[in-house]
């Protein structure tokens, strides 16, 4: 299905556009709020880079793991149907 946007998400999405784009225009001006809004947002979406990139490279390592090991060994007696019984029960509802 088509994700729905309501107008109260667009000029939210908007606004946050627009103080983004003043504060970067502010830091390149050579205000000091800005560039320290700038540096502490810059930071957090590194931070938040590094850390997808760690988890894509342990994914690939245990894919790769679990390719290299051999498949462990299954019960015979692991089966949708029950053992065949050497003695077959007895019915008690007879006696």
């Amino acid at each position: 299905m088509i994700q729905r946007f309501s107008i109260a998400k667009l000029f939210l999405l908007i606004t946050l556009a627009a103080v983004g784009s003043l504060t970067v225009r502010q830091a390149f001006q050579g205000a000091d709020w800005a560039k320290a809004v700038s540096l502490v947002v810059f930071a957090a979406m590194l931070w938040a880079l590094i850390h997808m990139l760690f988890g894509l490279l342990g994914y690939v390592f245990m894919e790769l793991a679990q390719s290299l090991t051999p498949k462990k060994g299954q019960s015979p007696f692991a089966t949708d149907v029950p053992a065949p019984q050497i003695i077959p029960p007895k019915n008690i509802e007879s006696e």
